[in-house]
């Protein structure tokens, strides 16, 4: 199976929601929502949690997509995920990259291949 990518680089599906959610784990998707409750100091409800990946056609997507500018300028610009963007290391994507040293891990890779 290959990777599936968010805008952002991490790989969603190596995230525990888009395993619970492939594998329609309810038990498993409330689990997460306590886990992330605690981990981000948040109210997040299990109903926010199912998610088949931000840049798949699936229709379920965790409810953060609604606040990620990254996501939408990806999708605004019609790419995939930043690593193919002309303005790669703007801001936004910068700033997460800094927080999230295995989705810079993914973008580094994803650049390299694309050269």
């Amino acid at each position: 199976m290959q990777d599936v990518i968010a805008a952002c680089g991490l790989i969603c599906s190596n995230c525990e929601a888009y395993i619970a959610t492939k594998a329609n784990d309810a038990e498993s998707i409330t689990r997460v929502a306590k886990e992330w409750s605690a981990q981000f100091d948040a109210d997040i409800k299990p109903e926010s949690v199912w998610c088949d990946g931000c840049m798949t056609d699936g229709e379920r997507k965790c409810s953060h997509i609604n606040e990620c500018r990254i996501r939408t300028c990806a999708i605004e610009r019609g790419l995939a995920n930043c690593a193919g963007c002309s303005d790669f290391g703007c801001n936004k994507i910068k700033e997460f990259l800094s927080a999230a040293p295995e989705a810079k891990s993914t973008m580094d890779a994803l650049r390299l291949a694309n050269k």
